[in-house]
């Protein structure tokens, strides 16, 4: 209902045009928070920075100091909430150390759900397999802001490809998912 959401204010939604060239969509107030370190419950919201986390149709965008943080939706590996301590994690697809980010607005469902909804939008097809010394590979068919389709691996812990038969059931699983989809091997 229009009357429960909070407007992303304008000088935000200006951060957004600005970052990337598109409207902000959805938006919450955060506290960029350093690995390992909690959320302060001894300081009152009014003593905190003015930041935003904006979600656009292509782009998160979290304001900070100096030049804000620009991601696209595919580059999101996996996002959660922490809902105990309202702190949203993300773990990047590139390795990139997680954003985390204290959720500063007790109500962002509006910001949460069109994250979800974007890095959602940007899987288009996506396998696992284990592998023969242990651990997991991930390989998804993903679509970047151009529309474009990519494969991508991850792989859970050490991967060592330099192993013919890891590397043999990493290039399968690539192989399976993109003819998946369409996408020449």
């Amino acid at each position: 209902m229009a009357l429960f959401r909070r407007p992303v204010p304008a000088v935000q939604a200006d951060l957004a045009l600005r970052a990337v060239g598109e409207k902000a969509v959805a938006g919450t107030r955060v506290e960029i928070l350093p690995d390992g370190v909690a959320p302060r419950d001894d300081v009152r919201i009014a003593d905190l920075p003015e930041r935003w986390a904006l979600a656009t149709a292509h782009h998160v965008v979290v304001e900070r100091d100096g030049d804000p943080l620009v991601r696209r939706w595919c580059d999101v590996d996996h996002a959660a909430v922490d809902a105990q301590i309202n702190v949203l994690s993300i773990r990047w697809a590139d390795g990139t150390p997680p954003t985390r980010l204290h959720l500063v607005d007790r109500t962002p469902q509006a910001f949460a759900r069109t994250l979800r909804e974007r890095v959602v939008a940007s899987v288009v097809h996506r396998e696992s397999a284990d592998l023969p010394g242990g651990g997991t590979v991930r390989v998804a068919v993903r679509r970047d802001e151009h529309d474009e389709l990519f494969s991508e691996v991850l792989g859970d812990g050490y991967v060592d490809l330099d192993d013919p038969a890891t590397r043999a059931v990493v290039q399968a699983t690539e192989a399976r998912v993109r003819s998946a989809v369409g996408l020449p091997l």
